[in-house]
């Protein structure tokens, strides 16, 4: 009996470690919309830049705004408004059971986030024309990733 006890505790961990998710790195391609420079050190050099990116290839608008601190800064000073690049996201687990995602680089930059930078986020929006009589009357948006855009973009999952 208690072979059997002993059994059923290891399988239901094993089951619950196989099912739970853990952080994950995915790849893609970013578009940089706009860099604009947030500070300068006495001399004048960019020490933090503010950088839009976009997701191209994935449905619907996902743009992202993230800051780097100086040496982000000093690598991505090399590319411009409308490079594509490739990029590392990393999905994590955060403190309060939801799921986060970073980009870790784009380009060959690497970026590590200040934790206490609340200014860097993401915006998820897949929008629609409003047809009226055969007329565009309007627009709708979806802020929240459907299946189709998390089928390819798992790292906007939040839980």
């Amino acid at each position: 009996m208690r072979r059997l006890a002993a059994f059923a505790i290891v399988a239901s961990v094993v089951s619950l470690v196989a099912c739970s998710r853990g952080a994950r790195n995915f790849t893609t391609n970013l578009v940089v919309k706009s860099v604009e420079t947030v500070h300068r050190d006495v001399a004048g050099k960019p020490v933090i830049v503010e950088v839009t990116v976009e997701y191209p290839e994935r449905p619907g608008e996902q743009l992202e705004t993230f800051q780097g601190n100086i040496e982000f800064t000093a690598c991505f000073a090399k590319y411009k408004d409308g490079d594509s690049l490739p990029s590392t996201v990393e999905w994590t687990p955060t403190s309060y059971g939801h799921f986060d995602s970073e980009i870790t680089q784009i380009g060959d930059c690497k970026r590590v986030r200040d934790p206490n930078d609340a200014r860097s986020y993401e915006v998820v929006q897949d929008c629609r024309d409003i047809v009226v009589n055969g007329i565009v009357a309007g627009f709708h948006c979806d802020r929240k990733p459907d299946k189709e855009l998390l089928e390819k973009c798992p790292w906007f999952a939040r839980q």
